[in-house]
C-alpha cells in the first residue's frame, strides 16, 4: 500500500499499479501522436517549400520582358 499525496489515505498497491500501468499507455499513445504530428509538419514543410517555388517561377515569369518569352517559344 502506498501513501497518497496528502497522506491521510491508503492508496491499494493492485490501484497503483493500474494508475501507473494506465499512465504509461498514456505517455506511450502521446508519443505516438507526437511522431505522426512531426512527420506529418515535415510533409507540409517539404510541401510549402514546392508552393512557393512554384508561385516564384509563376512571379518571374509574369515579370518577364515579352520579347524573353517569346524567343523561348
Amino acid at each position: 500500500m502506498l501513501l497518497n499525496s496528502n497522506s491521510t489515505q491508503v492508496i491499494p498497491r493492485s490501484q497503483h499499479e493500474d494508475e501507473s500501468a494506465l499512465l504509461r499507455f498514456k505517455i506511450e499513445e502521446l508519443n505516438r501522436n507526437t511522431v505522426r504530428l512531426i512527420a506529418e509538419a515535415e510533409k507540409l514543410i517539404q510541401e510549402s517549400k514546392y508552393l512557393s517555388a512554384r508561385i516564384k517561377s509563376f512571379e518571374n515569369s509574369a515579370t518577364m520582358p515579352k520579347w524573353s518569352l517569346s524567343a523561348h517559344y
